[in-house]
């Protein structure tokens, strides 16, 4: 939050006499996080889309323990992703932020997943963020993922609730 220090006139005070709300008096300090500066350094038009990715790149980092995590502007798109490994996890993952207000098209996400991905690996996490900074995390994969095989105790469970429908049909 940003404080704008009054002078004894009750003209606001320009650059030399602002401050953070928190700083000593006559301390100076940035009036933003420093990597939030260097990605709006960025040419990304839309300043919504990089508040969003500075968002993303503090939950990763904060609340979910990703290690490495660092970001790259895309002019092409006009947007910031990030990259980074998920907990104890060496193999990295690519994340794209997007506000909630912004639509997506198929061929949107396709110009993302090609410009953002690997030529082998055609996959990303997209990161939508509310007004609120709930942010919801989805698995984007080109075509149809195999999935994982189910676990024995699963399995057992599936043939009890076959041997259930067996009797309740008859």
């Amino acid at each position: 939050m940003e404080t704008v220090v009054v002078g004894e006139s009750g003209e606001s005070a320009d650059s030399e006499e602002r401050e953070v709300c928190g700083a000593a008096p006559g301390e100076e300090r940035p009036l933003h996080h420093p990597t939030y500066t260097e990605m709006m350094a960025l040419d990304i038009a839309d300043s919504t889309q990089v508040y969003t990715a500075f968002l993303v790149l503090l939950d990763l980092l904060e609340a979910r323990n990703w290690k490495d995590v660092t970001y790259k502007g895309s002019e092409e798109l006009q947007l910031v992703y990030l990259q980074g490994c998920p907990g104890e996890q060496e193999e990295m993952e690519v994340v794209v932020p997007m506000p909630v207000q912004m639509t997506l098209s198929h061929e949107r996400i396709r110009r993302i997943m090609e410009c953002v991905c690997d030529q082998n690996e055609k996959e990303f996490t997209l990161a939508v963020v509310d007004s609120d900074s709930t942010v919801v995390y989805y698995q984007l994969t080109n075509g149809f993922v195999v999935p994982d095989p189910p676990d024995v105790a699963e399995e057992a469970d599936s043939k009890q609730c076959k041997k259930r429908r067996r009797k309740f049909q008859r």
